[in-house]
């Protein structure tokens, strides 16, 4: 980071990203003066202020450090060289759901794919078929009934309103994630997939490369649950910009439009309450590095849920042909 970046960029005095990445400032001030971990730019008083890329790259140090490498063989490597240590640390560090006996439920919707996982489910005990459906119609009338990890959707072409539907039938059968297995889309289209709830895979797919893809969802899933370690639950991805300020809300807010439950309306004030807790958490007192990790846990989680209600106004605003 750069002086000149302190006037362009929102920036975080030390005792801020302290409590951010639950590094204390006396280690942060030894780190950057013997190891170089990142350059803060300096006030006029002489402060050290850090940017937002300062503090994703200190905590994945940190969380690398913890975990037991040492500070000098960490300090200079770069961020995407970071990230790959510790998806690696995970995956060494994790045991495999399936290999662990644990049956994998899937929720299957269209007939080639149904008849394909259930040849290959019967040579797989830690597989379970908890239903399958031969379209979209027919699950529909069951929909709720059914517990399952993952829903597999068989779809010939993937558009917005299909996006739309999948994320409604997530929500009422209570199902985290769901695979959409798809043959033509736009690239547009798939720019509003939630990345949280959905993933997509081009078809022709085989049965087995299918179900490693869910086996993997489920693994991802649970390395990046809330139990893990103090020092890993802050996550290493850094807080997303708002792309909607206060002023743009109030006036999608105050749009008549025709969709008759206000949808624009209520989602400018979940937009707006989750940058409120984003900036709450983000002050939050903490009293030990534990506390500390939790609140930056917590400010990016509420970071990437208001993320994943900008991309719903998004698609609102294009499905209204709203002007704002």
């Amino acid at each position: 980071m750069n002086s000149e970046a302190a006037d362009n960029t929102s920036v975080y005095k030390i005792g801020v990203v302290s409590r951010l990445t639950g590094i204390p400032a006396e280690t942060l001030r030894i780190w950057e003066r013997r190891y170089d971990t990142v350059t803060p730019a300096r006030t006029e008083a002489g402060d050290r202020v850090y940017d937002a890329d300062d503090i994703a790259r200190l905590r994945l140090i940190k969380q690398l450090v913890d975990r037991g490498d040492s500070i000098g063989s960490v300090a200079s490597l770069p961020v995407q060289t970071l990230q790959a240590r510790i998806s690696e640390v995970h995956a060494i560090a994790r045991t495999p759901r399936l290999l662990a006996g644990a049956s994998l439920r899937l929720l299957v919707i269209g007939e080639v794919l149904s008849v394909k996982l259930q040849k290959l489910a019967k040579t797989l005990e830690e597989v379970e078929l908890a239903a399958t459906y031969s379209d979209e119609h027919a699950f529909e009338n069951e929909i709720g009934h059914v517990i399952a990890d993952v829903m597999i959707i068989d779809q010939p072409t993937l558009q917005a309103d299909t996006i739309t539907r999948v994320v409604k039938w997530l929500t009422r059968s209570k199902i985290a994630h769901a695979v959409i297995v798809y043959r033509f889309s736009s690239d547009e289209t798939l720019k509003h997939l939630p990345q949280s709830k959905c993933s997509t895979l081009r078809a022709p797919v085989e049965a087995e490369t299918l179900l490693e893809h869910c086996q993997a969802l489920i693994e991802s899933a649970a390395a990046t649950s809330i139990d893990e370690t103090p020092a890993s639950i802050a996550s290493t991805v850094p807080a997303l910009p708002r792309r909607f300020n206060d002023e743009t809300l109030a006036k999608i807010a105050a749009i008549s439009t025709s969709v008759k439950c206000e949808c624009p309306h209520h989602l400018a004030e979940l937009i707006t309450s989750l940058s409120a807790f984003e900036q709450y958490s983000f002050e939050c007192e903490s009293t030990s590095p534990r506390d500390a990790a939790l609140h930056a846990y917590l400010h990016n989680t509420a970071s990437h849920a208001r993320h994943m209600i900008e991309d719903a106004m998004e698609l609102v605003i294009k499905a209204e042909d709203l002007t704002i």
